[in-house]
C-alpha cells in the first residue's frame, strides 16, 4: 500500500508518540470544541479529523466540528494529542496547561506566511485568519508530525 506524504508524516507521528502515554491520567474539566479548533491550521496530516472521528464528533465538512459549542472532556483533547498527533489539541493544551513546548500554530504560520510571532494575533484577528486561508492552498499537501517533546510534555502534565 502506498501512503501519501501526509499519511506518512501522520503515521510517523503516531508511531513516535503512542508508547509515551501508557498510564497517563488527565486534568479534570471540559473543553469547548470551538476553543480547541481555534488553533487548527490543517497541517497535521489529518490527525485532527481522525481525533474527531475517534471521539464521535461530527464534522460533515471533513474539516471542522459541526457543533463548535459542544464540550468534551479535557481527557479527550489529551487523547487527540497522544493517540492522533493533533496539532490544534497540542497547542490548546500548551496554552491551557502553560506547557513549555513549541507552538505548532507558530510553525504552521511561519510556513504559510513566512513570518514569526503571529500565533497570538491569529487567534483573535479575523483579517489574519483570512490571509492564512487565502495562502493555504499552496501548502495544502504539506504536513508535519507532532514532535515527541510535545507529546511527552502533554503526557507529563496530564499524569
Amino acid at each position: 500500500m502506498l501512503l501519501s506524504r501526509r499519511q506518512l508524516f501522520a503515521a510517523i507521528g503516531i508511531t513516535v508518540i503512542a508508547p509515551s502515554v501508557a498510564h497517563a491520567s488527565v486534568p479534570e474539566g471540559t473543553v469547548r470544541i470551538g476553543d480547541w479548533e481555534r488553533y487548527y491550521l490543517g497541517l497535521d496530516g489529518g490527525a485532527h479529523q481522525r481525533a474527531m472521528k475517534a471521539l464521535g464528533i461530527a464534522h460533515r465538512d471533513g474539516v471542522r466540528a459541526d457543533e463548535p459549542n459542544r464540550e468534551v472532556d479535557i481527557a479527550d483533547v489529551v487523547k487527540a494529542v497522544v493517540e492522533h498527533g493533533d496539532h490544534a489539541a497540542a497547542d490548546y493544551l500548551r496554552d491551557r496547561l502553560k506547557l513549555d513546548t513549541p507552538s505548532m500554530l507558530r510553525k504552521g504560520l511561519k510556513l504559510i506566511l513566512d513570518e514569526d510571532g503571529l500565533e497570538e494575533r491569529y487567534l483573535r484577528d479575523p483579517a489574519l485568519q483570512l490571509r492564512v486561508i487565502g495562502n493555504f492552498p499552496r501548502f495544502r499537501d504539506r504536513a508535519f508530525a507532532l514532535p515527541e517533546s510535545v507529546v511527552k510534555a502533554v503526557s507529563r502534565a496530564s499524569a
